[in-house]
Formats: C-alpha cells, sequence, structure tokens
C-alpha cells in the first residue's frame, strides 16, 4: 500500500475524486472523472505538475513558452533528459509504480501519457503534441518516459501552440499519467456530435485493430461507423486497416506490424460493440455536459475508456 510519508502532492491517484486540471493536467482530471461516472476505465494515477514544477525549478527552467526562443528549445529538453528526478519525487513515483502492480496482480505494463494543463479543454487540444510512452515495463524504463513526457511540454510545435493561445496556454504546467495498459483487440474513437457540422443527431465513430496509438496517428484508414440517435446503424464503411500497433513480445515496447489480409476486409467492430460505443458517448456526454470526443477499446467483449475530452472543433463551426 502507499507510503503515508511520501509526499501527496507528487502523487495523485485517479480513483473518482475529483481532482484539479491545475494539478494532474487535462487527461488526468477527466480519467478521474470518468472513474466518478462509473465509466470502465483502468487503474491509473497521476504524477503531478508539483513534481514538473520541483524538478523545473531545480533544474533553473523557464516557465513560459513566451520566455524562451526556438533556439533555445533542444538545450531546455537536454537538460530534462539528462537531470535525475528530485529523490521526494523518485521515492513517491516508486511507491505509487508499486502499488499499480499489485492492484494488477504482479507485474505490470503501462502506458505514460503527459498530461498537460491546458490539454483537452473545450478551447484548447494539444492532441499529439506530447509524448506517449507505451508497455512500460519497470521503474528505470518509468523514470525515462516521465522524462520523455516532460521534454515534450518543450518541442517546436507544442511551444508554438502554446503561443498561439496565448496566456490560458503559454504557462507550462505538465502532469503524467501513469496508467495500465489494456492489450487492446480493437480500438476506437467516438464522437457525440459531428466534429465537422456540429449535427448530434449521429454518433461517428472510427476502429481498427490493436493499440490505439495506429488510430489517433492517422497511420491507418479505419473502419467508420455511423450511428443514429434512434441507435441504428445509419453507415458501416469497411477501411484498409492494413497495419495496427501492438506491444512487442520478445522487450518493452510497441512495434507497427501487417495486419492479416482476411482482417482487413472485414469489420473491427461487432453490432453489439457498436451499440455499446453509442450508448456509451451519448450517456456520457450529457453527464459531462459536452458533446465527447472518447477514445477507447475492446478487450475480447469488455469495453474499456481511456479518455474523454470536449470536442474542440465544435468551437470553431459556432463561431
Amino acid at each position: 500500500m502507499r507510503n503515508a510519508a511520501i509526499s501527496c502532492d507528487f502523487v495523485i491517484w485517479l480513483d473518482g475524486q475529483l481532482v484539479s486540471r491545475a494539478l494532474v493536467g487535462g487527461k488526468g482530471a477527466s480519467l478521474s472523472n470518468l472513474i466518478a461516472l462509473g465509466a470502465p476505465v483502468p487503474p491509473a494515477f497521476s504524477l503531478s505538475t508539483d513534481a514538473y514544477a520541483a524538478m523545473a525549478e531545480a533544474a533553473g527552467l523557464p516557465k513560459r513558452a513566451s520566455d524562451v526562443s526556438d533556439d533555445d528549445l533542444p538545450a531546455i529538453r537536454a537538460v530534462i533528459e539528462a537531470s535525475p528526478l528530485p529523490e521526494e519525487i523518485r521515492a513517491a513515483l516508486s511507491d505509487a509504480f508499486a502499488e499499480l502492480a499489485d492492484r494488477a496482480g504482479g507485474e505490470i505494463s503501462v502506458a505514460v501519457r503527459s498530461s498537460a494543463t491546458a490539454e483537452d479543454s473545450a478551447v484548447f487540444s494539444f492532441a499529439g503534441l506530447h509524448d506517449t510512452i507505451l508497455d512500460v515495463r519497470d521503474f528505470d524504463a518509468l523514470e525515462e518516459a516521465i522524462k520523455r513526457c516532460w521534454a515534450s511540454l518543450w518541442t517546436e510545435r507544442a511551444v508554438a501552440y502554446r503561443r498561439q493561445g496565448g496566456l490560458d496556454a503559454d504557462e507550462g504546467g505538465i502532469a503524467v499519467v501513469v496508467q495500465q495498459l489494456v492489450r487492446s483487440d480493437v480500438s476506437f474513437v467516438a464522437f457525440a456530435a459531428d466534429p465537422i457540422s456540429g449535427q448530434s443527431d449521429y454518433v461517428l465513430i472510427n476502429a481498427s485493430w490493436g493499440l490505439g496509438e495506429a488510430l489517433v496517428s492517422g497511420m491507418v484508414t479505419p473502419d467508420q461507423v455511423i450511428v443514429g440517435s434512434d441507435g441504428a446503424i445509419h453507415e458501416y464503411l469497411i477501411g484498409e486497416k492494413a497495419e495496427m500497433i501492438v506491444p512487442r513480445a520478445d522487450a518493452p515496447g510497441t512495434q507497427s506490424v501487417s495486419v492479416p489480409r482476411i482482417l482487413r476486409s472485414i469489420p473491427a467492430l461487432a453490432l453489439e460493440q457498436v451499440h455499446a460505443i453509442a450508448k456509451m458517448a451519448r450517456a456520457l456526454s450529457e453527464s459531462l455536459g459536452y458533446p465527447a470526443d472518447l477514445e477507447g477499446a475492446f478487450v475480447g467483449s469488455q469495453l474499456m475508456l481511456f479518455q474523454a475530452r470536449p470536442i474542440t472543433t465544435l468551437g470553431a463551426v459556432a463561431a
């Protein structure tokens, strides 16, 4: 169990308590909220923004994107990746990783995901700008993954996005979500409203084989499904789904492999799975108070949810 002597400011368990975006970032706050709503979310904790702030202060790093030039960014990332974790942070992280393994029944593989404070809000998405490291299996690799996530706050693309966002996104706060990795058979992204037109008559679903990174990165042409408000499937277009990302068998990490030809030409989702996704998308959107963009997966027949965020393009449509 958790060591009560370890600072709880550095590790926050995402177990359904209401937690501040300022402390665990957009992704972390969303996950804890989803658990409170009863959504099937794998166990996770967040290394908080306090941990990043302590490291950044010790290393003398800048706070705002507007305070640095693009020429400064490689050196900032190098300092983060080369610096050892402060001992109190390392102890808190070690304690939490051990407990997460206990909850999983022993050895564990985790997904390590950046969770910036302005990320996944109604205004800013930051989708794909910060690092995610999959299939991390030991503590040394977890430390390196944490530092990679922190360093990704200072990539050229991430800094440019923050500068465009003005004061609301300028200051660099970042947490890191450490979550039990689900070895997905099928991954999906679901929109509770049309992200282009804003119409809420349909749920739009994209689905493909394997882990979700192939889908969200645009690496594959996924299946596309349209589900009407009456629950009827209006359209199911089968995508090529030529590649998928899976955990490596011989070492930690993931790899891209070719999808067997027979799987490319058949639906990735069974009809009951489509209905389950659409029902969850509508129910969660009502509870959350906004049309949701969901990421999740099936392991066999079990539906798991990894993320929910507002559909940021709807504001652009309304404007």
